[in-house]
């Protein structure tokens, strides 16, 4: 598991390179439509929300990236 872990965080910062984050998409491209493609967000304030659709324990709260232990 953490292979696959360690792997996602690869793939995040090879995509990162190739893609503009949201906030510089929509300044400078501002007629361009989200095709349902991958997107990210260099705002703190912005989580993923496939991360909460997976149920949490008891015991568990939000963090930035999902369900993490109290």
């Amino acid at each position: 598991m953490l292979n696959q872990v360690r792997n996602g965080d690869d793939d995040d910062i090879f995509w990162r390179k190739l893609i503009l984050p949201e906030e510089d998409r929509r300044r400078l491209f501002p007629d361009m439509t989200w095709e349902g493609s991958y997107r990210w967000f260099r705002s703190e304030n912005v989580v993923c929300i496939e991360h909460f659709r997976r149920p949490h324990m008891p015991g568990q709260k939000a963090g930035r990236f999902g369900w993490i232990k109290e």
